[in-house]
């Protein structure tokens, strides 16, 4: 997954690289359907498909958060499909988190739902249960925030962060360039240009 944030631009590269991950990446391949959301000027753009993640051209906008989906347990349905979208937030996540939701529908869905009733009390929540990890990307195109908590293969369940010429990426992957680890635990936030880092325990229910 990957979400990046900056002047209104050619977001194409950014997809691409998604592509890349879902084919080459860790645990390759990510088949099991892609999405992405777009945010241009007062335009949102989203774009779901069940089937393996394909090139796509000409993507343009300010903000763009892609997921090529690596299905565990829920089914291969455009409900599970991500990003998911409430309002004007996207969100995605990597990871399985174990009786969470219903029956037949995402975890990573309710896992939404709790972050935007509250951070603070999601992370509290989720850790009493069974998962595999914890992060996630949101935004609403305006800001954007990403978080890392991995209880099994932190190797995999990576993030790492740039901020160049006043974009802001996060990537599962690195791309080419210098960029920064998201450390376990850890919420990073991009708003008004600036990155700042909160550990978990520390974050107060206004920060996203």
């Amino acid at each position: 997954m990957l979400l990046s944030i900056g002047k209104y631009s050619d977001l194409t590269r950014y997809m691409d690289f998604v592509y890349d991950m879902a084919n080459d990446g860790k645990h390759a391949p990510h088949h099991d359907g892609f999405g992405y959301v777009v945010y241009s000027k007062n335009e949102i753009t989203v774009h779901k498909s069940i089937d393996p993640i394909k090139k796509v051209e000409g993507i343009y906008g300010n903000t763009l958060l892609a997921h090529a989906r690596k299905k565990s347990s829920s089914g291969k349905t455009l409900i599970n499909t991500q990003p998911f979208l409430a309002g004007n937030v996207s969100f995605a996540h990597n990871g399985t988190i174990k009786g969470l939701g219903k029956k037949g529908k995402s975890d990573s869905y309710y896992y939404f739902k709790m972050v935007l009733k509250g951070f603070p009390a999601a992370v509290t929540t989720i850790r009493e249960s069974d998962f595999t990890s914890a992060n996630f990307l949101i935004t609403d195109g305006t800001y954007a925030a990403a978080y890392r908590e991995a209880r099994k293969e932190p190797g995999y369940y990576s993030l790492f962060y740039q901020l160049e010429d006043e974009r802001f990426t996060v990537s599962t992957e690195p791309m080419n360039g210098k960029w920064f680890e998201v450390e376990d635990r850890t919420l990073v936030v991009f708003r008004n240009g600036k990155v700042s880092e909160y550990k978990a325990d520390e974050v107060v229910p206004e920060v996203i």
